[in-house]
């Protein structure tokens, strides 16, 4: 029993060690879809005869470079700086005014700045009636101060694009109006840019996660990446291509540039690269019309932040599936609450380390009946060491016979060995959920700790610093920790006290700063825990003396047990037939023998 226990808590340990060491070495697959392979349910519209469908809105040639008489309407918020334009008609600017993303390469500016590129460029699939270059000039005119609207007008065609802002909540909604002759054939096209430089190291750093944009698309609740360099390797032909999808974009680790369709039914998606700087490009595909066209486009470019995307769903009017992005992994019932916590927390003290170190010590809290009744359990333990031993030497080489020596003797004393695995089993989940909040949480990118140490607590600690102190504070700690258990499994017992401390230590290098915060703080608690618990705790105390007393009741009770096995009377022996014949004979010859006496006499007689 002792022995499952702390082989449970090893394999626990591990299976944790082994499961960041895998999320860090293989990070989301790419999507892999390209384009449809026969069989595929994707829809072939009219006009298109070559294969799958392969859109391409014809942005180049006589309308690739701005116009001369270039305008642009800005629209300015406490959270966002949006910058829109007449070439193309389209979302130009789009800047986080928060300061902290002023330490990104971008300054916060999530549309690239490269010519051509923007958001919301409307066009048509191949085959369809229209052509439309991407940087014609509309006309555009700020109609309040949360709505743009653009309309283009040719002598068969009239489109309009509707912005409408909702700053809060880092969302945009764009309606196109298509007019057009009845007879005329469309298949709308809404185009997005991205950017990711593709000489860039995207595998970061053997600590820190790496800040790089991937395309990104919602299929069916799972979040698929693909990133530059598999977009520029056109080896396998063809752009990423989706049906049906909730939405796609543009990700970074801690930001979204989400785009959906209202309508999801017979929309297509198709990703590739331009020219082979780091430019992406993503086309939203519409259904095949024919006459009047309308679409709703709706986008979140914003932090991954829980409530901010929950406010974009509130902005749609309807579920956006932008949480989608948001990973909590298996615990994500307790991520979810952490993060609502954090955030509590936050909003009064004004700092999230300090944040941080409030959501420990609060956890540490609720647990701490769980892990006080643990450590207890373990004292216990340690004073049954002596028993232990004694049993391994009695029975030394009869595994099974200790086996259940060792648990005659657990119940003996009111032992629980599994006790001692219940800390780790609660800290587990914990610890797990909270490395995948941070490292989706939005709110906590580029937010400080100490200003010129950790000025990001989503990522490791620059100057090692937390990951050292961590190491040494769970050496302490481990130190203050009963030596609880079976003498003979000492190797496992080194490898608890010394290689736990290590194996984290060594982790945390990887780990957010934020997650080795929380696991500092709640080392160095749980060290004060153990010193009040061995030095002034009343029930510890009591605990050893309930021993004392219970194992002088078991040694009286045991030396009954010896003495009634081996009472002190004398000793009978029974003699057989052939004995007792024997000593009748004698007594015989004895009784006829005469006497001393008698022969005395027998002789005065005769005188």
């Amino acid at each position: 029993m002792q022995d499952q226990g702390r082989r449970m808590i090893i394999f626990v340990a591990l299976a944790f060690g082994v499961w960041m060491i895998w999320a860090r070495m293989f990070p989301p697959k790419d999507d892999g879809a390209k384009k449809p392979a026969q069989g595929s349910a994707a829809v072939q519209p009219a006009g298109v005869n070559n294969g799958p469908p392969m859109p391409q809105v014809l942005a180049y040639g006589d309308s690739t470079k701005a116009p001369a008489n270039e305008e642009t309407i800005t629209l300015t918020f406490p959270s966002v700086v949006a910058q829109f334009t007449n070439a193309g008609g389209m979302l130009k600017g789009w800047q986080l005014t928060d300061p902290r993303y002023q330490h990104d390469a971008t300054k916060g500016e999530l549309v690239p700045q490269k010519p051509a590129a923007g958001e919301f460029i409307v066009g048509f699939a191949k085959g369809s009636t229209f052509k439309l270059g991407a940087l014609q000039t509309w006309e555009g005119k700020q109609t309040s101060p949360t709505q743009v609207v653009y309309t283009l007008k040719t002598d068969a065609l009239e489109i309009t694009k509707t912005f409408d802002v909702v700053a809060d909540a880092y969302f945009v909604r764009c309606t196109v109006s298509v007019k057009t002759k009845a007879d005329a054939h469309e298949r709308l096209v809404v185009s997005t840019y991205g950017y990711q430089n593709a000489k860039a190291d995207e595998t970061g750093s053997a600590r820190i996660a790496p800040r790089v944009w991937t395309s990104s698309t919602d299929r069916d609740g799972t979040v698929v990446q693909t990133n530059v360099t598999s977009l520029l390797d056109t080896k396998d032909g063809g752009p990423r291509y989706e049906t049906n999808f909730r939405w796609t974009g543009f990700e970074h680790p801690y930001i979204l540039m989400g785009f959906g369709a209202k309508q999801v039914q017979g929309i297509e998606k198709h990703t590739y690269a331009e020219g082979t700087e780091g430019l992406m490009r993503t086309d939203i595909v519409m259904p095949d019309a024919v006459g009047a066209v309308q679409a709703e486009v709706v986008s979140y470019m914003g932090p991954k932040s829980w409530g901010r995307l929950g406010a974009a769903d509130d902005a749609a009017g309807y579920t956006t599936h932008f949480k989608d992005v948001i990973d909590f992994g298996w615990f994500g019932f307790i991520g979810r609450p952490l993060l609502w916590l954090l955030l509590q927390f936050q909003s009064v003290v004004g700092n999230w380390g300090i944040a941080i170190i409030l959501l420990t010590v609060l956890v540490k809290l609720v647990t701490l009946p769980f892990v006080t009744k643990s450590m207890r359990s373990m004292k216990t333990m340690s004073l049954l060491a002596p028993q232990l031993k004694a049993l391994n030497e009695k029975y030394k080489g009869d595994k099974q016979r200790i086996q259940m020596e060792t648990m005659g003797l657990y119940k003996e004393y009111g032992v629980n060995p599994l006790t001692g695995c219940l800390p780790m089993f609660l800290q587990m989940p914990i610890w797990i959920a909270l490395y995948r909040m941070l490292s989706n949480a939005g709110e906590l990118y580029q937010q400080p700790f100490i200003p010129g140490w950790i000025g990001d607590l989503t990522a490791a600690d620059p100057h090692y610093v937390l990951p050292v102190v961590l190491c040494v504070a769970m050496f302490c700690q481990a130190l203050l920790t009963p030596a609880a258990g079976d003498p003979s499994q000492k190797t496992q017992q080194q490898m608890m006290k010394y290689g736990m401390p290590l194996m984290f230590g060594v982790m945390s290098f990887w780990f957010p700063s934020g997650l080795t915060l929380y696991i500092l703080t709640n080392t160095l608690l749980t060290a004060v825990q153990s010193l009040w618990l061995n030095k002034y705790d009343p029930k510890t105390k009591a605990i050893a003396a309930n021993f004392a007393a219970k194992q002088a009741e078991v040694t009286a009770r045991e030396a009954g047990k010896a003495k009634d096995a081996n009472p002190k009377k004398p000793t009978v022996v029974k003699a057989d037939a052939g004995d007792a014949a024997e000593d009748a004979a004698v007594d015989a010859i004895v009784a006829a023998k005469p006497r001393p006496q008698q022969k005395k006499k027998a002789k005065k007689g005769r005188r």
